[in-house]
């Protein structure tokens, strides 16, 4: 009983390898290999043994192969299936993507404003905003501006004529004394360098002037 063999449909006599399984050509890959019968291959009585038919008179002798040797192509690639191409994005998606890309990003929170001032005899001296020209603040002093509206304030002989001065630093308030002769003092303490300061915080410039940090609202009231 013959051996069944498969061959590529396409390929000339000795260009593709035969298989004795059912699979796709190694030379044609995506050609599949047809059942063939190698008793079709014996010459009949009518034809010469030494002239195969219908061979080219040009045509090379086709080496055999090594006993042994490995096909130059991958033997598994015929029966490997073949790795399905990948799908492109629904264009559903892409336009939803794209709708989320357009939608505004929410905006960090602003802290909130703290406005400060100072107690000072019964009179409210704002903190000027940190925005305003010269960076705001507040100047302390008996020939001040900021501090015109305090009565008596030109009579104090302790306090300098430019005693201190609040400003901001970064969003936070501290109080600089400015060379005073009998300095300034937070909470008690006389300081040498600009201090941190904030609601409820005392503050003392020379010997007769006690203020105090206080909170206010948008309308220049106690909180």
């Amino acid at each position: 009983m013959a051996t069944v063999i498969y061959r590529c449909p396409v390929g000339a006599p000795g260009e593709c390898p035969p298989s004795a399984t059912r699979g796709y050509c190694q030379v044609h890959m995506f050609q599949q290999l047809e059942r063939h019968d190698p008793a079709e291959d014996v010459p009949s009585a009518d034809t010469p043994a030494d002239t195969p038919a219908d061979t080219p008179d040009d045509a090379a002798p086709v080496a055999a192969s090594p006993a042994g040797a490995r096909p130059a192509a991958d033997p598994e690639a015929a029966t490997r299936p073949a790795r399905p191409a990948r799908a492109a994005q629904p264009q559903q998606n892409r336009q939803q993507q794209q709708q989320q890309d357009r939608r505004p990003q929410p905006r960090p929170a602003r802290p909130p404003v703290v406005r400060l001032a100072l107690l000072v005899a019964g009179v409210l001296l704002p903190v000027h905003a940190e925005h305003r020209r010269g960076g705001g603040g507040l100047a302390i002093g008996r020939d001040e501006p900021d501090c015109a509206a305090v009565p008596g304030l030109a009579g104090l002989d302790q306090l300098s004529r430019h005693h201190a001065r609040l400003r901001w630093i970064d969003g936070a308030l501290y109080v600089e004394d400015l060379r005073s002769t009998n300095g300034t003092f937070v909470d008690g303490r006389r300081i040498e360098e600009p201090t941190r300061i904030g609601p409820g915080c005392r503050l003392r410039f020379a010997l007769d002037l006690d203020v105090q940090v206080v909170e206010i609202d948008e309308f220049g009231a106690p909180r």
